[in-house]
């Protein structure tokens, strides 16, 4: 991943999150939660995107994956209670975007999003 990384302001966050759900609908994700007191666990690797969104009401992130086909036929669901700061990574080779949620707990969940290579005509 890019050391390179920009934070979104708060009330970005929304309208965000939305737009990396359409822009990267299917595309493959992978979760990684990096707690101080659990150590590092990757819940979820290279599962197809269902969504990913942030409910202001609740103030948290969810990343939805899975549920769209017979091989994942459920929506996994990780959420991300009172997000303190969301930071996106740019592009790098065969990463489209990294997206680092910090926690009220000073956990970080990072949402690595890799696209799925275009079906042959």
């Amino acid at each position: 991943m890019s050391l390179e990384k920009e934070e979104l302001p708060r009330p970005a966050w929304r309208d965000f999150l939305e737009s990396v759900t359409k822009e990267h609908d299917t595309d493959d994700v992978t979760i990684e939660v990096l707690s101080n007191e659990f150590g590092d666990q990757q819940e979820a690797e290279r599962i197809p995107l269902a969504y990913i969104e942030y409910d202001d009401r609740d103030d948290a992130v969810i990343v939805g994956v899975g549920g769209r086909s017979s091989q994942y036929p459920v929506v996994l669901r990780h959420t991300v209670h009172h997000p303190l700061q969301i930071f996106v990574h740019p592009p790098a080779p065969n990463v489209t975007r990294a997206i680092d949620i910090v926690g009220e707990d000073g956990d970080q969940t990072v949402i690595t999003l890799y696209p799925r290579p275009a079906l042959p005509r």
